[in-house]
């Protein structure tokens, strides 16, 4: 097993960005000897309630066996949960690298591609005799825009051109607003600008688009160029002036970094340096050696998955909503985790006390006795419900904490292990485990349906639990008579049917069964003079005689089957202000010995807490 683990905090794995930058840290960790978990979030993906809990990722990682931590700080859509995962990691005692070059807090290791975008307004100027340039920047990614705004701004000043604000425009990315940055760009059509440098890829090619809507030929009309060199950019025609985004390179320095600050030493690279990649779009002559069909194809397959998935998941999501227990599921679950492409390990661990009830619902219930050992101990313990490894169902078990799986699954040949919490309401439950072949990190980001599913199952399900709770004190409410304890009048006519069912499908009946002496016997105990005792002594006196007759009822019945405890071989109810009536299955004998233990009773009680009355009653039995 191995010794030497660390952990990589990012969010979004899905991007491209953070798919180079993950797989560039794993393969580097992997050549010094480390196991790596990769701690994932989906903050700012608008899930609501589901995403609220998602800072439950700073309890996955076990901080004591780790030897440093990665921060991907900048792929945070949520600043609150990025200060916060920030805040955990500065309490947890080993080195930190961050990856981000926007206020870091710990060492960090950056990407310079933002100062190519001088050698990008040099070229327009020098190569295509551009005298207006704009820039295009973006609403949606302020701290980055503005720093790339700077740099063309002070790039234009060093080439002796003006750049004023109408050279600029903040996009919002919507269909209209890329019109709207044309038309201020361009002044209405009535001044076109050489080129426009646009914050990144993504807007480069939304606006070209919309150029040629608008009847503009790209490069004649004007230059575009973008940044950060996206598949999509490369493939169109012409392909995008760019440039590159080495993130597999940035994610090796920053293992390299770490790992010297494990052993002590300092830091040598910080920066990795991108360069400008030309393509047709800022007006240079390239041959279009792109094999955009190929792209066309790879886009048609991704559709075609993702539509596979939505019609998955919309079978998963009708099926988990009629579900009644997770173990029922299970096997639907672990078909849709053999979907994953390449996934050659999926665990999924939830808390041991994952759909206890609350703590208002066992009070409101009066079943807070009722709580097992388990839910009384602290919840230092996860469930293994579902492991599926290289295709082969492992049992379910139970492990402490301190692991991020048990001991048997952390084997060697998994060198990286993918981990992503399980959305809930209000409540952080578990978490899923993945690996992958050759570690090659292949996560969909049609898993966040998958993950958004299985939240609401748990929820479901415990909100099912809750609601049998519900029921029950309710049927309690409803069937039992707060005053004694035994059934009502409603509870002891719904019992009583189904207990003289229970005896005429057994063969038994109301008259003496010739194989035995039972019979079925009907008791009815009326508490004497109750009128008297409610007019001279008051209603509590009444509702006191009422009470003690009805427990000298409940110890006076024949004894359960110990072997069978659903096996009653009586019933009784208060059918009417001072009046019970018992149904028994038994002999002369044990009738004989009830009514016997019924009078005994009140006679000791009237011994034992003498009254100005006393408690009696008249039994009358009927066969």
């Amino acid at each position: 097993m191995y010794s030497k683990k660390i952990a990589l905090f990012i969010s979004h794995i899905y991007g491209e960005y953070q798919r180079n930058l993950t797989q560039g840290i794993i393969d580097k960790a992997l050549e010094y000897g480390y196991q790596i978990q990769v701690i994932t979030t989906n903050d700012g993906e608008a899930l609501g309630t589901l995403s609220e809990t998602e800072e439950c990722i700073l309890r996955l990682p076990v901080y004591s066996n780790l030897s440093g931590v990665i921060f991907a700080s900048g792929t945070y859509a949520s600043r609150a949960l990025r200060d916060k995962v920030c805040e955990a990691l500065k309490d947890c005692s080993v080195p930190v690298i961050e990856v981000n070059d926007t206020d870091p807090f710990f060492p960090n290791v950056t990407m310079d591609n933002n100062s190519m975008l001088s050698m990008i307004v040099s070229h327009f100027i020098t190569m295509h005799g551009a005298k207006r340039i704009c820039y295009l920047g973006c609403k949606n990614e302020p701290d980055i825009s503005e720093k790339r705004l700077g740099i063309v701004r002070d790039s234009m000043s060093k080439n002796g051109l003006s750049f004023t604000d109408e050279d600029v425009y903040i996009c919002d990315e919507t269909p209209d607003d890329y019109n709207t940055a044309l038309d201020h760009l361009s002044k209405n059509g009535t001044c076109l600008p050489d080129a426009i440098i646009c914050y990144n890829d993504r807007l480069a090619y939304e606006l070209i688009i919309a150029a040629e809507n608008k009847g503009y030929k790209i490069p004649e009309d004007f230059g575009i160029s973008g940044c950060d060199n996206s598949a999509a950019g490369q493939n169109m025609i012409p392909a995008l002036t760019t440039i590159s985004y080495p993130v597999y390179d940035l994610g090796q320095i920053a293992v390299d970094n770490l790992h010297s600050l494990i052993r002590g030493k300092e830091r040598s690279v910080t920066s990795v340096f991108a360069k400008v990649i030309y393509g047709g779009s800022c007006g240079c002559s390239f041959p279009a050696d792109k094999k955009v069909h190929m792209y066309t194809h790879a886009l048609l397959a991704q559709i075609a998955d993702l539509e596979k998935s939505i019609i998955m998941s919309s079978k998963i999501a009708s099926a988990f909503g009629a579900a009644n227990d997770l173990e029922d599921m299970l096997d639907l679950i672990a078909s849709y985790a053999g979907e994953i492409e390449n996934c050659t390990g999926f665990y999924l661990a939830l808390s041991s006390n994952w759909n206890n009830l609350s703590d208002k619902i066992l009070t409101l219930t009066a079943s807070a006795d009722a709580l097992n050992d388990d839910q009384k101990e602290a919840d230092d313990s996860l469930t293994l419900y579902l492991a599926l490894q290289n295709g082969k169902r492992l049992p379910s078990c139970t492990f402490k904490r301190n692991t991020l799986l048990p001991d048997f699954l952390m084997s060697d040949n998994e060198n990286a292990r993918v981990v992503s919490p399980i959305y809930n309401h209000n409540n952080a439950i578990g978490y899923i485990v993945m690996t992958f072949e050759n570690n090659r990190v292949r996560y969909p980001f049609k898993l966040i349906q998958y993950l958004v599913n299985l939240s609401q199952l748990l929820n479901t399900l415990r909100n099912k639990k809750r609601s049998d709770a519900m029921a029950l004190h309710l049927e309690e409410i409803y069937m039992k008579d707060d005053l004694t304890g035994l059934y009502s009048k409603a509870g002891f006519d719904y019992y009583e049917n189904k207990y003289l069912d229970k005896l005429k499908a057994a063969g038994s009946s109301s008259t003496d069964d010739p194989a035995s002496d039972l019979s079925i016997y009907d008791m009815t105990v009326d508490v004497d003079n109750l009128k008297e005792i409610n007019e001279k002594y008051g209603r509590e006196s009444g509702d006191l005689a009422i009470s003690v007759l009805g427990q000298a009822i409940k110890k006076s019945l024949p004894e359960k089957n110990v072997d069978d405890p659903s096996d009653e071989q009586a019933i009784a109810g208060r059918i009417n202000g001072g009046t019970f009536e018992i149904i028994i299955h038994g002999t002369e004998a044990q009738i004989a010995t009830t009514k016997k233990k019924i009078l005994s009773y009140l006679d000791n009680y009237n011994r034992l807490n003498p009254k100005p009355y006393t408690i009696s009653a008249t039994i009358t039995t009927l066969r």
